[in-house]
């Protein structure tokens, strides 16, 4: 097998490709010596947490330029979340088999879309992404796309809110004994993140994970956080904080098709609970009411008249998992964080989130959770599934899996993550 041998010139060939967001180009073969070519380049922007549109093409000697494919790493899927210091890998053996180059240019362009990606779009059979400024009916509709072979991720915006909000787990049930799971304390994130309108379907699942087979639009279940990241590497978060997860785990799976430049994963507790919460104005929804803002309105803690608008419960449901988003949105446009399937989160559970009273009394910035000391802990979940209560369905709602759990109405949610 002949390697691909390139004569690189990194070098603008038409006025409309480079942009002034991109800054310190490099460009040369990899070492040690594979062929592959490796791209460094730098993103310049004043926002916080940044999103662009990223394409690199190619041009051997005087023929026509061209998309590059067969990319790896930041930009290769077509989004880059944050500024800075950037890099891409192009293995040239895909594209040119067994052939000898001269003269080859490769040129990026890229151009900041923050305030027009308010929703970013994983194409599940180019495994590219995109971005939209808004969602339209076909988005949610009945077996739609966006249910089986996309994942739409929205836009949240960083903010200050309570966390566990008051006590509201008493208006369903004063004696409740799981009350002791919610530990009200204000939370800052600084940056945004974006998280997927609706909980991962089979259907979604299927076409990551070649092992399965299915056009179901109901969410994926029976489904245990060491399958999302894996039992090794994937398990150290947050003792190691960089979102590293064992390659033949769902995620690896995942971000192996992308390119692995954009970081796919769990959303933390409170990035979970900020995406519920939030109203999209800057405020955020407190004690006493649903996510689409309508206050609780039940008469017996069995049945709640707002609830039942917007999530699959124990007293609606039939006790079976329905089809994503077919029920109300929150005022996000995020459907189902209420019921259908308990949700993982990357953080390991605990009462108090691992924080002492002094740190509980002062707001917690970008929180992570904390890494256990003994091998028994488990992950975090959230919000109740289709045989819970409406007491188990609220906001604040977390818990671990117990000992000996099947895991039959555990699923998940996805979360793209700046850098």
């Amino acid at each position: 097998m002949r390697i691909v041998i390139l004569t690189l010139l990194v070098c603008l060939f038409s006025a409309n490709v480079f942009s002034a967001t991109v800054k310190s180009v490099t460009c040369h073969q990899c070492w040690p010596w594979s062929g592959k070519v490796d791209i460094g380049y730098v993103l310049e922007s004043s926002a916080n947490d940044p999103v662009f549109e990223v394409k690199f093409y190619g041009k051997a000697g005087e023929g026509e330029s061209f998309l590059l494919s067969d990319l790896k790493g930041d930009g290769s899927a077509g989004i880059v979340l944050g500024s800075g210091s950037k890099r891409a890998v192009w293995d040239p053996s895909g594209t040119y088999p067994g052939t000898q180059l001269s003269d080859f240019k490769i040129a990026l362009a890229a151009e900041e879309v923050t305030s027009q990606a308010k929703y970013i779009v994983l194409d599940l059979n180019a495994y590219t992404f995109s971005y939209a400024s808004s969602t339209n009916a076909a988005t949610v509709s009945v077996g739609s796309d966006s249910k089986k072979s996309q994942i739409w991720f929205r836009r949240i915006e960083p903010g200050t809110y309570q966390m566990s909000a008051g006590d509201d787990w008493s208006y369903f049930d004063p004696s409740w004994t799981s009350k002791g799971t919610e530990t009200s304390h204000d939370v800052q994130l600084t940056r945004g993140f974006y998280i997927g309108i609706f909980e991962v379907t089979e259907a979604q699942f299927s076409k990551i994970d070649s092992e399965t087979a299915s056009e179901s639009c109901a969410p994926k279940l029976r489904i245990r956080y060491d399958q999302i990241r894996g039992s090794e590497i994937g398990a150290t978060w947050p003792y190691k904080t960089d979102r590293r997860v064992d390659s033949d785990s769902f995620l690896g799976t995942l971000r192996s098709k992308t390119g692995g430049g954009v970081i796919i994963d769990l959303p933390t507790e409170g990035q979970w609970e900020l995406a519920c919460r939030s109203r999209g104005d800057g405020t955020f929804i407190g004690a006493g009411c649903w996510n689409d803002g309508s206050p609780y309105d039940s008469a017996d803690g069995q049945t709640d008249n707002n609830l039942d608008k917007l999530a699959w419960y124990k007293m609606n449901s039939s006790n079976r998992a329905h089809e994503v988003g077919t029920k109300r949105p929150s005022l996000m446009g995020l459907y189902d964080m209420h019921g259908n399937a308990w949700e993982w989160c990357i953080d390991f559970f605990d009462y108090r989130y691992g924080l002492s009273n002094a740190q509980l009394s002062r707001t917690t910035i970008d929180p992570v959770g904390f890494f256990p000391t003994v091998s028994s802990a488990k992950n975090s979940r959230r919000c109740g599934a289709y045989g819970n209560l409406p007491v188990d369905c609220r906001t604040s709602r977390r818990t671990s899996p117990g000992n000996g759990t099947t895991y039959a109405d555990y699923g998940f949610r996805l979360a793209l993550i700046q850098p």
